[in-house]
């Protein structure tokens, strides 16, 4: 089996959605967990992912984990980390966290992700909304395991000198010195 992970609230800007759609068009070993919920009324979204879920025939490759603690250890279980937002997101802590745990992500190319992630050596980049790319990826990462493990092993190099703690306190410092 091949996990994907998708980690965010359960909402329609995320595009949980995408990732099921793309699912369907990956081989039948390939899963997915999608660790969130729904905030301040936006159950019907849920209940139309459970409808679409059903309606591809992924009753048995789909886990809604729910609100959870143990992100950490949700992600190291994971194959693969999907951000599939349909709208830029400023930062994207997901993406982070993922390269952090040694993770290889796949991420809509808009907002924070593009300075995230270099398609080919620190992820993937696809067009928002775009199944069909997504699906290529994932597929990808499931047929070249040793590729995504070098891409997921870069990306975590990156990362951890990135956001290191004491580096960005020197940051921080810098910038409030030329104040």
């Amino acid at each position: 089996q091949f996990v994907v992970g998708h980690f965010s609230r359960l909402s329609p800007w995320k595009g949980q959605h995408i990732l099921l759609e793309a699912l369907a068009h990956c081989p039948d070993d390939v899963t997915a967990i999608l660790v969130g919920d729904a905030l301040f009324g936006e159950q019907d979204y849920v209940e139309h992912l459970h409808q679409q879920v059903a309606k591809l025939g992924l009753e048995k490759r789909v886990k809604f984990l729910g609100f959870r603690s143990d992100i950490v250890s949700l992600m190291t279980a994971c194959d693969l980390i999907a951000h599939t937002s349909t709208a830029p997101e400023p930062f994207g802590r997901v993406i982070v966290e993922a390269m952090l745990c040694g993770k290889p992500v796949v991420a809509a190319e808009a907002g924070g992700a593009i300075e995230l992630v270099e398609t080919g050596k620190t992820g993937w980049l696809v067009t928002p909304g775009n199944p069909q790319q997504l699906a290529e990826v994932i597929t990808t990462c499931r047929q070249q395991p040793e590729y995504a493990a070098t891409i997921a092993q870069e990306s975590q190099r990156q990362a951890s000198q990135r956001f290191n703690l004491t580096n960005i306190n020197q940051q921080i410092n810098q910038l409030l010195g030329n104040l």
